[in-house]
């Protein structure tokens, strides 16, 4: 048989990163990929289908709405169909079952869990092992993805150039009620519309920690980031250690919350950079810099709100 995949996801990040482990999987598979949901079920129409990823959350129609009208079309009413999302709590994973998901996985992920959620699903539906050549045998191939995991930490996602928060390489902020004094930072950039800073503004707000945010690891750690600053492509903070630190380019997800409406924003991301603050190496105070990969316009609403209280 024929394996086709349809990756779905609104974040260029994601999606290379989930080709790239399908690839490396099914060696000689076709992958197909669409940034929305209205575009995926464009494609479904188009070609036969055999597998899907899917993001959750994204702009035109959400990945449940997909698999809600691929279990209403007879041709896809028994189509391996996987959730992949930020979402992960018991009202959603409940909701996706009851549409007829075929497995679920939670942003942030590693390659490791991701890999064997996907075999098992190949396997139990389509009956194709990892690496079985010769059900693959005859596929068209497939130019080699433009995976991230392959560039330098400095790289962006889209490949444009956008202004950055990480140019303030100083010292840490005060974490958590300590003392530590925070060395001059660079410009940084403003978010996206706001005005610049003036000289005395810069100099007012050197010290103050512009609120914090939780973030998760694909490792399966997190941290609480005080954030130094933040605009709609990244932000940069400092946040204890605790355990093992989570690697150069490793997927993230800050939870973003905004503190008037109650709306939480799951922002999809990368680890771009750390620093230790402390000059050994069991330093305990982390500098981190996360690059945001999402453009789901719900999501960046959230994150403008929360950007205009703590800057």
């Amino acid at each position: 048989m024929k394996l086709r995949v349809l990756v779905v996801d609104d974040a260029a990040f994601v999606r290379d990163l989930v080709k790239k482990a399908v690839r490396d999987t099914y060696p000689g598979c076709e992958i197909n990929e669409a940034t929305d949901g209205r575009k995926a079920v464009t494609m479904l129409n188009q070609r036969e289908i055999n597998l899907v990823l899917c993001d959750w959350e994204m702009p035109e129609m959400s990945g449940i709405e997909v698999l809600e009208w691929m279990r209403s079309d007879e041709r896809y009413k028994k189509t391996p169909f996987m959730m992949i999302t930020s979402r992960g709590d018991r009202d959603h994973v409940v909701k996706a079952v009851q549409a007829g998901v075929s497995d679920y996985i939670g942003k942030p992920f590693t390659r490791e869990n991701f890999v064997e959620k996907v075999s098992k699903v190949v396997a139990k539906h389509l009956g194709v092992k990892p690496g079985d050549g010769p059900a693959l045998k005859g596929m068209p191939g497939q130019q080699s993805a433009d995976v991230l995991m392959g560039k330098p930490a400095s790289a962006s996602p889209s490949g444009g150039a956008t202004k950055s928060v990480s140019n303030d390489m100083g010292g840490a902020s005060v974490l958590m009620g300590g003392g530590a004094k925070q060395a001059a930072p660079d410009k940084a950039a403003a978010p996206s519309g706001s005005a610049p800073k003036t000289q005395a503004q810069g100099a007012k707000s050197k010290n103050k920690a512009r609120g914090v945010a939780s973030v998760r690891f694909g490792s399966g750690g997190s941290a609480k980031l005080v954030l130094k600053d933040i605009n709609l492509q990244e932000m940069i903070g400092v946040f204890r250690r605790e355990g093992a630190l989570p690697a150069l380019l490793e997927p993230a997800v800050a939870d973003i919350v905004d503190q008037d409406s109650g709306d939480v924003a799951r922002i999809n991301g990368y680890v771009r950079m750390m620093q230790a603050q402390e000059p050994h190496p069991d330093a305990e105070t982390i500098q981190m810099l996360i690059r945001f990969v999402d453009d789901d316009e719900d999501k960046l609403s959230v994150l403008s709100r929360f950007i205009a209280k703590v800057r």
